[in-house]
């Protein structure tokens, strides 16, 4: 796994925009770190338990997102003193941490309450898609079950996840990194999602799941409701239009240009706490779909000896 070493990249300072899409993909190469998503997610879709397998870590793994950007905006929200307008002398006055963690806390409200979607929650969508998944695949119950024991490495990225992303209050230093990582995980997101739509619906149209969708006149019933069983992934990003992740990472890097602001850091330092925690998500987004890639390796090998036996 790269370290990304932030000593190798030079960044320009003073501009109006501090910082941008562009900017992150020169130092991150997004271009690789979509192929690992895209190589995991080609893997998954050979076989309907493995696409189940797939679906399931990821909607587990992106199941804590919305309270931990709920997290970190508290965090923020708690330490309004470290965020302050040089240019205001009234101490009373001066304090913008809540200002900086309302362009935070913007990407979680329809995490909590989709606005499009009767106010049904994100993790209720996912759910929803996973079930179809696990239709489509004809899983039992107990199936379902048995892929819903964590393995330990999924266990041990979550925690760290946590930790990079709650950040700190009253701890400047961490509070900037977790932002950091706030806009990587909303800015790769916007990928994972539009990657995951062009391979099952578009790459395999009339096949595969993409059929199963169409069969069902893509709808799933969940606990007594109607649901879109593919909605949870289009609203995110769709292979041909942006979604939802589009708008909340644009809002991420509005809140970095404004923790640039107000941070009493030099704008330097600041600038290179944002780049660290960037940095940290992606180690752990790409150790998710390594390993996630090898977990669906391993169901494609055990399909392929029960279809044998």
């Amino acid at each position: 796994m790269s370290n990304y070493p932030l000593q190798e990249f030079a960044y320009p300072l003073g501009e109006s925009n501090l910082f941008t899409e562009k900017e992150f993909d020169q130092i991150f190469n997004f271009s690789t770190i979509n192929q690992t998503v895209e190589d995991c997610c080609r893997i998954a879709t050979q076989n309907p338990k493995a696409f189940y397998l797939f679906m399931q870590r990821y909607t587990h793994f992106n199941g804590a997102a919305g309270p931990l950007v709920a997290r970190l905006a508290s965090s923020i929200g708690l330490s309004r003193d470290l965020f302050k307008d040089k240019n205001c002398n009234v101490l009373d006055e001066a304090d913008r941490g809540l200002k900086v963690a309302a362009r935070v806390i913007s990407a979680t409200i329809e995490e909590h309450s989709d606005k499009r979607y009767k106010g049904f929650t994100h993790r209720n969508l996912a759910q929803a898609t996973l079930k179809a998944v696990a239709d489509y695949a004809s899983l039992s119950v107990s199936e379902r079950n048995e892929f819903a024991k964590i393995p330990d490495w999924l266990t041990s990225l979550l925690t760290d996840a946590v930790s990079a992303y709650e950040g700190v209050p009253g701890n400047l230093e961490e509070l900037i990194k977790a932002m950091g990582f706030h806009a990587a995980s909303e800015m790769l997101a916007d990928s994972e999602y539009t990657v995951i739509d062009k391979v099952v619906r578009h790459e395999k149209s009339g096949t595969g799941f993409d059929k199963y969708l169409k069969d069902v006149h893509g709808k799933v019933e969940l606990d007594g409701k109607q649901f879109s069983a593919w909605y949870w992934i289009a609203i995110h990003g769709s292979f041909q239009e942006s979604g939802v992740e589009k708008e909340h990472y644009k809002a991420a890097l509005e809140a970095l240009d404004l923790a640039v602001q107000y941070s009493p850091y030099p704008q330097e330092k600041t600038r290179s706490l944002v780049f660290e925690g960037f940095r940290i998500f992606v180690q752990i987004q790409q150790a998710l779909f390594q390993e996630l890639r090898q977990e669906c390796l391993q169901v494609l090998k055990q399909e392929e000896k029960s279809l044998i036996a």
